[in-house]
């Protein structure tokens, strides 16, 4: 990714900017707050690498453990999509250009510009694309896949995020949802099991768009969810099964990652045996699961398994502690199977999220 290029950039920026300006005033006023309007399938936080966090003290100790703090300013696009992404690249190219390797001697960084330019973009699908009365999906039964699908494939025609055949390098991560356990909870006391599979449903929809669109693989673009680090009503497993791996029998428990990562351990129906009857069936399995949804599992017409292990990135919302922290990376790298253990090395994020709404 171009930013890894760039550290003399961002060395630059972090001394340039001492105070932390409001949103309103970044790039020149093409990035408001506030909730997302009816017709907006998608909202975007802006990334800093150098603001929030100030009760802290043990920031330098998490980026040890490869753990960035991160603060997230809340954007409502008020210009065109891809307008506002060129005004969030570095000052130095565009989505179209390659960006140098070292600072233009003849140009030094203007002051005045650090500020609007140089950063990256975490973009958050829609809240109502879940929650509307009649078409939200976990309110018609938490099976995502064809909401989603085309929600997201209406942000790819529309030529912001994605061009040319390729994301616009600006875009660091798709945040499907923030706290859907939650959300699943105010929708008759829904279960967290019922949430993630709602998630992977939603990440298969992102998937198949992407697969209409002709995104070329790998996709270099994370995809996360904030969850809590502890699913509410689930068990605590016993020692014993906790301290397995995944493979051996070994139980989630109430670790929201582990959670994730067995609601999402599925063959996609296309790579099933034709051997029974509807054993190539995509969405919830048994077929009449939706009414339990909490015993069903999510048959996804992509391979969210391998996109889940190559793109998930690690977010921390609220302020968890450094051992909490820890704990929990390391848990989940017990569970993992051997062959998949460098999964679980990509960076993680503490996230502050700054917005005047909730």
């Amino acid at each position: 990714m171009y930013r890894a290029a760039w550290p003399w950039f961002l060395l630059a920026l972090s001394g340039a900017q001492a105070a932390l300006r409001p949103v309103a005033e970044r790039l020149d006023g093409a990035c408001g707050d506030g909730p997302p309007g009816p017709d907006d399938l998608a909202s975007y936080w802006l990334v800093s690498t150098w603001h929030g966090h100030a009760d802290r003290t043990d920031l330098n100790e998490l980026r040890e453990f490869n753990v960035r703090p991160l603060l997230l300013h809340h954007c409502v696009v008020q210009s065109n999509v891809g307008e506002f992404l060129d005004k969030v690249l570095p000052l130095y190219f565009t989505s179209t250009s390659t960006p140098p390797s070292s600072p233009p001697p003849s140009r030094p960084l203007p002051a005045a510009s650090a500020w609007m330019n140089g950063l990256s973009v975490v973009v958050e699908l829609q809240p109502q694309l879940f929650l509307e009365p009649t078409t939200g999906c976990f309110v018609t039964g938490f099976d995502c896949y064809e909401r989603i699908k085309v929600a997201y494939r209406q942000m790819l025609n529309a030529s912001g995020i994605w061009s040319d055949d390729k994301y616009h390098p600006a875009v660091q991560a798709l945040l499907l949802a923030r706290d859907p356990v939650a959300l699943a909870a105010t929708l008759g006391g829904s279960g967290p099991h019922a949430a993630l599979l709602g998630i992977v449903s939603a990440w298969d929809g992102v998937l198949g768009a992407e697969m209409d669109m002709g995104v070329a693989r790998p996709v270099p673009l994370d995809i996360t969810v904030l969850l809590p680090m502890a699913l509410p009503s689930r068990t605590t497993a016993a020692d014993a099964c906790f301290r397995k791996k995944a493979s051996q029998g070994g139980c989630a428990g109430s670790h929201s990652l582990r959670a994730m990562y067995v609601a999402a351990w599925q063959e996609p129906g296309f790579m099933r045996t034709l051997d029974l009857p509807d054993l190539t069936r995509r969405g919830f399995w048994p077929p009449d699961s939706t009414a339990r949804v909490e015993e069903a599992v999510y048959v996804p017409h992509n391979d969210v398994f391998s996109s889940f292990l190559s793109r998930w990135v690690q977010m921390f919302p609220g302020s968890p502690s450094l051992d909490e922290i820890v704990t929990y990376l390391r848990q989940f790298q017990e569970f993992l199977p051997s062959e998949y253990a460098e999964s679980g090395g990509k960076h993680s994020s503490l996230v502050e999220l700054n917005n005047t709404w909730s």
